[in-house]
């Protein structure tokens, strides 16, 4: 018994027991996932893994939560694992029963590049507290990122 509660302690205390709380994205995460990421996924992805088209895989890559629990094959994205993660087993090419995007399509090395650093970095992308946000809006978004505002006196 007392063997028990030491370990249960011990799980608790460590974190084991019960899932990580969300970690709110910094506003330079999500300038880097806006300026870098989102672009990728929108020319790459969305156009067979978004609420838009017919959802390939069950995998959804338009939705923050749709994209961390993954699709048919388990999650997409295992935030701060790089290596670990299927989206990034997939654009790597390593495995010739799962490469994205299909058909000779590869993405370019810079690309696969971003997208490591972006997995590693924990995956911060913007998040929304009542549903899920749709993140195929591309157009809005470039037209939003602070590089595309016109010069202002302040």
């Amino acid at each position: 018994m007392r063997v028990v509660g030491v370990i249960g302690l011990s799980l608790a205390v460590f974190g084991v027991a019960r899932p990580a709380p969300a970690v709110e994205p910094t506003p330079e995460q999500i300038e880097f996932f806006e300026a870098k990421i989102r672009p990728v996924f929108a020319d790459h992805c969305y156009s067979c893994h978004s609420a838009e088209k017919k959802i390939k895989g069950g995998l959804r890559l338009d939705a923050p939560m749709a994209m961390l629990k993954g699709g048919d094959s388990g999650p997409a994205v295992l935030p701060g694992n790089a290596d670990g993660s299927r989206l990034i087993q997939a654009v790597r090419y390593t495995d010739e029963n799962l490469q994205m995007p299909p058909d000779d399509k590869k993405l370019s090395t810079e690309q696969v590049a971003l997208l490591e650093s972006w997995v590693s970095l924990g995956a911060p992308m913007p998040q929304s507290s009542d549903a899920p946000r749709l993140l195929t809006d591309v157009a809005e978004a470039r037209a939003k990122h602070w590089a595309f505002q016109s010069v202002q006196k302040t």
